[in-house]
């Protein structure tokens, strides 16, 4: 046997060595100490970056039209919502990447078909004849086609595992399209009842400087103290603050729908006011609506999709239990020349059984059938709290048909007692003080049933979000309305 060669190491190359793992381990310990300067120095401290923060990144829109001086109804404003809304493109976006993951499982499906070509020069010894038969070159090129005939099971467990999931992220972008469509209708109705309350400001504002006009002119003929002007005017003067609270809350009220149909705040457009008095004619009973929750919320559609491929990776983990089944087939050139032409070719079959792995796969099949029982047990949770809000929802919906009679009828005797008040004062019967309270009285009848109202529309919304029903599925709800014009 042909003895091999001994190798010395001269210092040198050692020296440089040595120079180059110090200068390694240094730069470790520069990497590492410089991540530590990047975290605040204390739990109270704030982080400041040493680096130049990155830019906005700029997206550009061709839907980013102004819609300034255009005026929208609700169906309008979701419809806008679903096409600009972030939230729906993202999960949209996700839908399409889990979409990606059912397209890879599927190509398992097909056989792989590889072309590999090289050149090695190499020195080799005979054994056989004991001579060095010197350098030589070697060129090689060929096609490889290989296929997974049996895996018992794993791809087709797989495959329903990654479907399971492209259900689940379409259902949850449903969901996600109707959460943006009721934070839309809850947006557009806080508007509307913030545009009334600055109406309901402005005639306070209009009956306030009645009052004063009143007791200037009873103070001007000698029937009243200048105390009463005094008081008027401080009622007044309060007129005017809430007038312009409410003016300022409609702005912000408006900003908060723009941004929740994807637009900015500063978008300038009006909205189609809703009928003044709905009313709450026929409600389905609450059984009925908690077993149409239950086949409607794509939320809980959505779970059922999560536990379908939690099944399916327990079929993947008792897949490893069995061997696989692989046809080889092989085919191309080698020669010592650069363009090889003698062919080579090889067909088989190879086994795989695997014998011992650690107890890996029994780790692996406990695990994902615990994982199975968490995802059962989650859409279990999931349904108990799809049917509280069934159940808060309607109970606020019968609250708030109730509500606005009570606030009817409270805005009625507030207005005839004011308005009595008034004629009494004018007379001499009455004090200014007792104006006041009256029309403060009057004042809050009308805040009391706009907010009612306000408390209806809402509660009409989350009863519908509730159940599965909006209108982007485009159903019919389940609330009959009557309007009194």
């Amino acid at each position: 046997m042909r003895k091999m060669p001994h190798f010395r190491i001269p210092a040198c190359v050692l020296i440089v060595l040595m120079i180059g793992l110090g200068l390694i381990s240094g730069c470790a310990l520069t990497s590492s100490e410089r991540l530590l300067e990047d975290v605040p120095p204390t739990p109270s401290s704030i982080y400041v970056p040493s680096s130049p923060m990155p830019k906005p990144i700029s997206i550009p829109n061709k839907q980013d039209t102004s819609l300034g001086g255009r005026v929208f109804d609700l169906a309008q404003c979701i419809e806008i919502a679903l096409e600009r809304n972030p939230e729906t493109r993202e999960s949209w976006q996700r839908a399409r990447s889990v979409a990606a993951g059912v397209g890879q499982a599927r190509s398992s499906y097909l056989p792989s078909v590889d072309f590999t070509a090289g050149a090695n020069r190499s020195d080799y010894v005979s054994l056989d004849s004991r001579q060095d038969a010197g350098p030589a070159n070697t060129f090689d090129a060929g096609f490889g086609v290989r296929y997974l005939l049996f895996d018992g099971g794993a791809r087709s467990a797989d495959l329903k595992g990654a479907e399971a999931e492209l259900l689940g992220a379409d259902f949850q972008h449903n969901a996600t399209l109707q959460d943006v469509a009721l934070k839309v209708e809850e947006a557009y109705y806080r508007l509307l009842a913030d545009i009334e309350l600055e109406r309901v400001a402005e005639q306070t504002v209009r009956q306030t400087q009645y009052h004063v006009d009143v007791a200037r002119a009873r103070h001007k003929n000698g029937l009243v103290a200048k105390s009463d002007v005094l008081k008027a005017k401080t009622e007044k003067a309060n007129a005017d603050l809430l007038s312009v609270q409410a003016r300022s809350q409609v702005r912000i009220t408006r900003g908060q729908l723009a941004n929740a149909m994807g637009l900015k705040p500063s978008e300038s457009f009006e909205v189609v006011g809703l009928p003044q008095n709905p009313h709450q004619q026929e409600l389905a009973d609450i059984k009925h609506l908690m077993a149409e929750s239950a086949a409607s919320r794509p939320e809980l559609h959505s779970s059922l999709a999560r536990v379908e491929s939690a099944r399916a990776n327990v079929k993947v983990g008792q897949s490893h239990y069995w061997p696989k089944l692989t046809l080889n087939t092989d085919y191309g050139w080698r020669d010592r020349n650069f363009v090889p032409d003698r062919d080579e070719w090889s067909i088989g079959l190879g086994i795989t059984l695997p014998l011992f792995d650690g107890l890996n796969r029994e780790s692996t099949v406990r695990k994902a059938k615990s994982d199975l029982a968490e995802s059962v047990a989650a859409y279990k949770k999931l349904l108990r709290g799809v049917e509280l809000e069934v159940w808060t929802a309607y109970s606020q919906l019968i609250e708030a048909g109730q509500a606005i009679k009570a606030a009817r009828a409270l805005v009625a005797s507030a207005e005839e007692s004011a308005q009595v008040t008034e004629g009494e004062y004018k007379n001499g019967t009455a004090s200014i003080i007792e104006v006041t309270d009256t029309q403060t009285a009057r004042t809050t009848a009308n805040v009391r049933l706009v907010q009612t109202r306000l408390d209806w529309y809402t509660a009409m919304a989350r009863l519908e979000r509730a159940i599965g029903q909006t209108f982007v599925n485009e159903k019919n709800s389940i609330i009959k309305e009557e309007y009194n014009h």
